[in-house]
């Protein structure tokens, strides 16, 4: 049978608690930096307390609050506030258009928006939610807390609620993963445990909000003591800015995207600039592969390590990998290791039954990593966690759609999907929902998405596009519909126009013939 799981034991202290302890033993160390400005770690929990307290005066403690900031420290403030009320939180992302923001709040029920004024006018007015300023809200507190107690904190358990990430779907419709406190606390609790990072080092704060791994750059590292470096939205576009503050903040960990890792490899082998403090590099989100930029630049980092880790927004991480030792003897595709902590990997056939080591199946999740499933939608849900008595100790699954095989060595190795989902710049993108809003402009007939190797091995998305009658596909209007909708990263890189799709012998799409044209 073809099972791993990872080592069980105690059960940990949720995210925000593991916070609270920290703040007890190292209060004023600095737990957020951004430029010039620093938060320590008993300034950020001041402020979160009054933003708790605010929110449990309002009345949403157990419901869903938005968080809608540029990069900075609100959004530490925010977030951590809102888990202290007992209210899970949604993150907003400002480069998201207008439509699909509207859509997430309205479908995750959030009653309060928390913004800031450089923010908050951007955000679609939508009906029974209030966009709400963080400073006022603080303030409101402030005057509370001179005038009475604290109200106690809410009991929060493992099964509540922390966060509702939106993900790509196939239908047309963003999916809410519904994640509950108990799987983060396993994650950070684990990763605290195998990282060397420690109390007063720094890791940079690169990812979004909206990106589960934002939580794991936040948490994992307040949980160990150490200073979130904060880049802006500037820093994160320029791989010069980005070594630059690193060199300047003494960075020692990051999280990144393989997409970002060979970019700033690849941009640190062609100019001589290092990010000479960094000793744990940590990817996930897409395959890694391992460049000859990569090795130069791991040659250049005094004993770095580069971790591997795998997980869908439905579990978070669930599998790790670790290189160390010389680059030039790690393989080009790592494998994606094996399970984490109270993690469970399961590899199956079409009827879930287990495969034997070395033959391909599809990968399952079970223990207690599971998200609830997704917001709402009880179908989705149905469709993807299952419960499979014969299969998980805890008798519950989730069909991850990747194709894998256990190799020798008991790692797991990552072959790719079964389906049409795919992995853009480290985000989820299901093709049917670029498809489906490509079918509703006027102009096309019809519409295909296929995936091509851009430089560097960067996947990128291009169209096929059917005119209708009389009409022509111009691609920067194309491209400019779709902008309107979907995030930059949904939006195909090329757009041609053909006369009709080719088919498979059975009717379907014949992706590969278009690939081919590229």
């Amino acid at each position: 049978m073809t099972e791993l799981r990872g080592s069980t034991g105690r059960t940990p202290p949720l995210a925000h608690e593991l916070f609270e302890a920290t703040r007890a033993l190292h209060p004023d160390l600095p737990a957020v930096l951004h430029g010039e400005r620093h938060l320590s770690y008993e300034e950020l929990g001041r402020d979160s307390d009054r933003l708790a307290r605010a929110l449990r005066a309002a009345g949403v403690t157990g419901q869903p609050v938005g968080v809608f900031f540029e990069r900075g420290p609100a959004i530490a403030v925010a977030v951590l506030g809102v888990l202290k009320a007992g209210c899970a939180y949604v993150p907003l992302d400002p480069a998201y258009p207008a439509e699909r923001l509207a859509a997430m709040v309205r479908d995750s029920g959030a009653r309060i928006v928390l913004a800031d004024k450089a923010s908050a006018d951007r955000l679609p007015a939508t009906d029974g939610a209030c966009v709400t300023l963080l400073d006022d809200l603080l303030s409101v507190a402030s005057s509370l807390a001179d005038d009475e107690p604290a109200a106690p904190a809410p009991a929060v358990g493992p099964d509540a609620l922390a966060y509702v990430i939106y993900t790509s779907g196939s239908t047309g419709v963003p999916k809410g993963v519904a994640m509950p406190h108990g799987p983060l606390a396993n994650l950070v609790d684990w990763q605290c445990r195998v990282s060397p990072s420690g109390p007063g080092d720094r890791t940079l704060q690169f990812s979004a909000l909206s990106f589960d791994v934002s939580f794991q750059e936040l948490f994992s590292t307040w949980a160990s003591g150490g200073t979130l470096v904060v880049a802006d939205d500037g820093t994160r576009r320029s791989w010069q800015a980005l070594i630059d503050l690193m060199n300047r903040a003494s960075v020692r960990r990051v999280f990144l995207p393989f997409v970002a890792l060979q970019a700033v490899a690849e941009h640190a082998v062609a100019v001589g600039a290092w990010p000479a403090a960094l000793r744990e590099v940590v990817t996930a989100g897409e395959q890694l592969q391992v460049t000859p930029s990569v090795r130069a630049l791991f040659r250049h980092l005094d004993g770095a390590v580069l971790v591997n880790q795998y997980g869908p927004s439905e579990t978070h991480v669930v599998t790790s990998l670790e290189l160390g030792g010389d680059p030039d003897d790690w393989p080009d595709q790592p494998s994606i290791g094996r399970p984490i902590a109270n993690a469970e990997a399961y590899i199956v056939d079409e009827r879930l039954r287990p495969q034997p080591p070395g033959t391909p199946g599809e990968l399952c999740i079970g223990g207690p990593v599971l998200a609830q499933g997704y917001l709402g939608m009880a179908e989705a849900t149905g469709a993807r966690f299952l419960t499979v008595p014969h299969l998980a100790s805890a008798g519950r699954i989730y069909r991850t759609g990747d194709l894998v095989e256990l190799l020798p060595d008991d790692t797991i190795r990552f072959l790719g999907r079964l389906d049409d989902q795919v992995k853009i710049r480290g985000h989820r993108v299901e093709i049917g929902e670029v498809e489906a809003h490509l079918r509703r402009l006027p102009e096309l007939a019809d519409a295909a998405v296929v995936v091509r190797q851009g430089p560097s091995g960067v996947k990128q998305l291009a169209a096929f596009c059917v005119p209708s009658r009389d009409a022509e596909v111009v691609p920067a209007a194309v491209r400019r519909s779709l902008a309107v909708h979907l995030p930059d990263h949904m939006v195909p890189s090329s757009v041609r126009s053909v006369p009709a799709l080719p088919l498979t012998p059975s009717g379907k799409v014949d992706r590969k013939a278009l690939a081919k044209r590229l």
